[in-house]
């Protein structure tokens, strides 16, 4: 890659008090603009691995560099997690509410009303969480995670709560907010499918003790309905089918 690593783990590994072992010591480098996802199974890792990068946790062993604006990095996690009492405008701005040196209310209203029409949710901006669908409620997890301006976006399996077609629209969704907002994103999921639509690469994890078993680029002209089924996205979905399996022995 011509662009330098935003995250460069060396020889990260993490074992946990209770001496489970999630993470074998791995080598990964994300680069700024890139679209990354984690693939594996359930425990291999992942989060575990996400959270390292976010500053959320510490590797047992070996050294992760962040380079660039650290400060611009917001995490979505799986759930919404939104408060339930307050608004949807009172929920995207509460990142601003709690920096140090707060602007002032008027630009923070005008930077949550930014963040909305980006996830096309400005007319919901006095709506409560109760009132919204699961989809629009993940959607104002993103405006909060984007009411910041970020340059670095960590997700952890932020539609797998979701079915299929909202899932695919809120891929869509992403694919345009990461192009437009020029976005380093690491993405985590272990739909095969999702992976493939999404990504400039997928790195594969093995079973627990979590390690990278491959880091396939995924190359593709269109990212739309007519790509996810085309051959080429049929060859790609193979390939990552095949580098999981490998991980399982």
């Amino acid at each position: 890659m011509s662009t330098p690593p935003v995250l460069q783990a060396q020889g990260v590994g993490r074992r946990f008090p209770n001496g489970v072992e999630a993470l074998s010591p791995l080598d990964l480098a994300v680069h700024e603009g890139e679209f990354v996802t984690l693939l594996g199974p359930s425990g291999c890792g992942k989060t575990t691995l996400l959270r390292i990068f976010a500053g959320l946790d510490t590797p047992s062993s070996g050294v992760l560099r962040r380079q660039g604006d650290i400060d611009r990095l917001s995490y979505v996690f799986q759930d919404a997690t939104l408060m339930p009492w307050a608004s949807v405008a009172a929920n995207v701005r509460l990142p601003l509410d709690l920096e140090r040196g707060r602007p002032g209310m008027d630009i923070r209203r005008q930077k949550v009303r930014h963040a909305l029409e980006r996830v096309g949710l400005a007319d919901f901006a006095d709506a409560y969480p109760r009132e919204l669908s699961g989809g629009m409620r993940m959607r104002v997890s993103i405006a909060r995670a984007l009411v910041t301006e970020p340059t670095l976006l960590l997700m952890d399996e932020p539609f797998g709560a979701l079915d299929d077609i909202t899932r695919q629209h809120l891929d869509d969704e992403l694919l345009g907010l990461a192009a437009t907002q020029k976005l380093t994103v690491v993405f985590v999921t272990h739909s095969i499918f999702e992976a493939v639509y999404l990504s400039d690469r997928v790195v594969v994890m093995s079973a627990r003790p979590g390690r990278i078993v491959a880091d396939i680029p995924i190359k593709a002209p269109r990212r739309d309905a007519s790509f996810r089924v085309s051959p080429e996205f049929a060859m790609q979905a193979a390939r990552l089918q095949a580098a999981l399996l490998e991980g399982r022995q």
